[in-house]
C-alpha cells in the first residue's frame, strides 16, 4: 500500500495515477474536506471560487488529465482579454504577462498569453471528477493529520496519526507544502528538514462581494485590475472581475468580483470577515465608482498558500531527495515543489506517482 499524505490536488492526482497503475492507495488528510487551495462553493445562484480558479490552460499535462477524467466538455475559457492597471485612481490596459509580474505571480513562460481554463461548474469538478475516479479503489481517511513518519526495518513505513492510529505502507508521498512536509522529514534528516523549512511562501486573503450590476460598469474585454504596488507589498493586490471572466458566476442582474490581498500588520489575517470586507470595498469600489454595499461576501484566508521560488529551487529538492533517497521510498508532491498553481501540481503529482509506480527516483 502506498500512503498519500495530503487530499489537496496533487494528492488526488497521485492517488489517481497510482491506483491507474493497480497500487493500493491510502490518503490521510487533516482538513473535512479534499482538494486543498480549489474550493468551490455554490451559494444562491452565485459560483464562489474559494482557491484556484482553474488551471494554466497551456498546461499539457492538467489538459491530459482532464480528458482522461472526460472532463473535455465541461471547460470554459475565459471570456476576458486583457486586463487592467490602477493608476492615480484611473483603470488602464495592461498585458496579462505585465499583469503577473506586477503581483508578483512566478509563472511559466509558456503559461503566459494562454489564460486560465475552468469548468462550468468552478474548478471544483476537478476535486469532483478525481474524487469519483478512486472512490472504489482507494481508502480516503479525511480529519486524519499525520504526526510522524517512522521507516521500518522491512524497508516499509509506519504512519502515526493524531487519531493515534498507526498504518503500515510500502511507500510514502507527502503531497504537502514544504512546512508540514519539513515537519515530518525532520527526524529522518535534519538537513533535508531545513532545506525544506528556507522555502519561502506569501499568505493570501481573497474576498468575493457580489453587488447589482446595475452599480457597476466594468471595463470591456477586462478579467480585472492590479495594483500598482510592489510585489512584496502588503495590502491590496488585485481584483477579478469573476462573473466577466467565466460564465455562471452570478445570476443575472448581478456581478461578482474578487479581491485578493498580501495580509500585514495593516491587513491581519486573523481579522474578522467583516473588517476584510470592509478592507476589498475601500480599494475596489473607489476603483469602479461603485456606490451601493455589496448584497453578499464571502472571505477566504490562505496562510502560507503561496510558493516563492529561489534560484536554486531545483538544486534544494535534488539534496532533499538525497538526503533522504537512503531510507523506504518517499516522494514530495505538490506546487510547491515543482511549478506554481493547479497545472503545477499535476505535473508535480505525476511525476511522483511514477517514480514510485517505476522504482526510480
Amino acid at each position: 500500500m502506498i500512503c498519500v499524505v495530503g487530499g489537496g490536488v496533487a494528492g488526488l492526482v497521485a492517488a489517481y495515477q497510482l491506483t491507474r497503475a493497480g497500487q493500493a492507495v491510502t490518503i490521510m488528510e487533516s482538513a473535512d474536506r479534499l482538494g486543498g487551495q480549489v474550493w468551490t462553493e455554490s451559494v444562491g445562484g452565485f459560483l464562489i471560487e474559494h482557491g484556484a480558479e482553474g488551471y494554466a490552460a497551456g498546461r499539457g499535462s492538467a489538459n491530459s488529465l482532464v480528458a482522461d477524467l472526460q472532463l473535455t466538455g465541461r471547460l470554459v475559457s475565459q471570456l476576458t482579454t486583457h486586463s487592467m492597471i490602477l493608476r492615480c485612481g484611473r483603470l488602464e490596459p495592461l498585458s496579462v504577462s505585465d499583469a503577473a509580474r506586477v503581483v508578483g505571480i512566478q509563472a511559466d513562460r509558456t503559461d503566459l498569453g494562454h489564460g486560465i481554463a475552468s469548468f462550468r461548474g468552478g474548478a471544483g469538478e476537478l476535486v469532483t471528477a478525481l474524487s469519483a475516479a478512486i472512490a472504489c479503489r482507494a481508502t480516503v481517511r479525511l480529519g486524519s493529520r499525520v504526526t510522524r513518519l517512522t521507516p521500518q526495518p522491512g524497508g516499509s513505513w509506519q504512519i502515526s496519526t493524531t487519531q493515534g492510529d498507526e498504518v503500515e505502507a510500502d511507500a510514502v508521498i507527502l503531497a504537502t507544502p514544504a512546512a508540514p512536509a519539513a515537519e515530518l522529514v525532520a527526524p529522518l534528516s535534519r538537513e533535508a528538514a531545513e532545506i525544506l523549512d528556507s522555502f519561502q511562501t506569501a499568505s493570501s486573503v481573497s474576498v468575493s462581494l457580489a453587488c447589482p450590476a446595475s452599480a457597476v460598469t466594468l471595463p470591456p474585454g477586462a478579467g480585472g485590475f492590479v495594483s500598482p504596488s510592489g510585489v512584496e507589498d502588503e495590502g491590496f493586490r488585485a481584483c477579478d472581475f469573476a462573473s466577466a471572466k467565466f460564465p455562471g458566476r452570478s445570476p443575472n442582474g448581478f456581478v461578482l468580483l474578487r479581491a485578493f490581498f498580501r495580509p500585514g500588520r495593516e491587513w491581519p489575517l486573523e481579522a474578522p470577515d467583516g473588517r476584510w470586507v470592509e478592507f476589498a470595498v475601500d480599494a475596489v469600489w473607489p476603483a469602479l465608482g461603485i456606490r451601493t454595499r455589496p448584497v453578499r461576501a464571502w472571505v477566504a484566508r490562505w496562510p502560507g498558500a503561496l510558493p516563492r521560488y529561489a534560484a536554486n529551487h531545483g538544486e534544494s529538492l535534488q539534496a532533499v531527495a538525497r538526503l533522504l533517497g537512503g531510507g523506504p521510498p518517499l516522494q514530495l508532491a505538490g506546487a510547491a515543489y515543482r511549478a506554481s498553481g493547479v497545472a503545477g501540481a499535476i505535473e508535480s503529482a505525476r511525476a511522483a506517482a511514477h517514480c514510485l509506480a517505476t522504482g526510480t527516483t
